[in-house]
């Protein structure tokens, strides 16, 4: 109805979603869990998976002239672990040239620490991690930045490995916090915009 002196009232504020309100969201869960997979469980393909890519990899980084079989089982190992893994083909498909290629050269030393930042992208695709968490990329070059600064003999190798492993795996759990945070700031948003909603401004 038309204001008397011409005026009309300015649309009702939107109130933000209440505690109960946002409780109410649907819980997170990891994306890939949605997946229909064509064999296996879900938990045991993710174990499996991740132990193959994990000791595949500490395999090729444990080679040494005098150890060449290690970089053989560690070339397989690695390439089935992410085959394994739960994603979509594509996705698996996609990192395991890659991945494998960044792991040999890592063998170089320090200076080539920011490979491990190539591992770490590939995780975070496969595991389905939404664009912003990608960001998480910049503490494994940092960490490669640095490195070379305190190790610089080859025996001093395994400090590479230790703190670029410890980065990488702190950057993924990292990632994942960022993962729930932007699905729950979704999800509040989609009910904060929910044309049901009981204090929703009427026509």
């Amino acid at each position: 109805m038309p204001d008397p002196d011409g005026l009309q009232a300015p649309p009702p504020a939107r109130s933000e979603p209440t505690p109960e309100a946002r409780s109410s969201a649907p819980a997170w869960r990891e994306p890939t869990r949605s997946l229909t997979l064509r064999w296996g469980t879900y938990r045991a393909r993710w174990v499996a998976g991740l132990a193959l890519i994990v000791v595949g990899t500490a395999c090729v980084l444990a080679t040494t002239a005098y150890s060449l079989p290690f970089l053989l089982a560690g070339s397989i190992m690695q390439p089935a672990g992410w085959a394994v893994l739960p994603s979509t083909i594509g996705r698996r498909v996609a990192v395991v040239v890659p991945v494998l290629g960044f792991t040999w050269l890592m063998l170089g030393g320090a200076g080539f620490a920011w490979c491990y930042a190539i591992l770490l992208a590939a995780w975070l695709l496969v595991r389905l991690r939404p664009l912003p968490t990608f960001a998480v990329l910049l503490l494994p070059i940092a960490s490669s930045l640095v490195l070379p600064h305190f190790v610089s003999t080859y025996q001093q190798g395994w400090i590479t490995i230790l703190t670029s492993t410890v980065v990488v795996v702190g950057s993924a759990w990292l990632a994942r916090a960022g993962a729930i945070a932007v699905d729950s700031w979704q999800a509040v948003r989609t009910l904060r915009n929910r044309p049901d909603r009981l204090d929703a401004p009427r026509p």
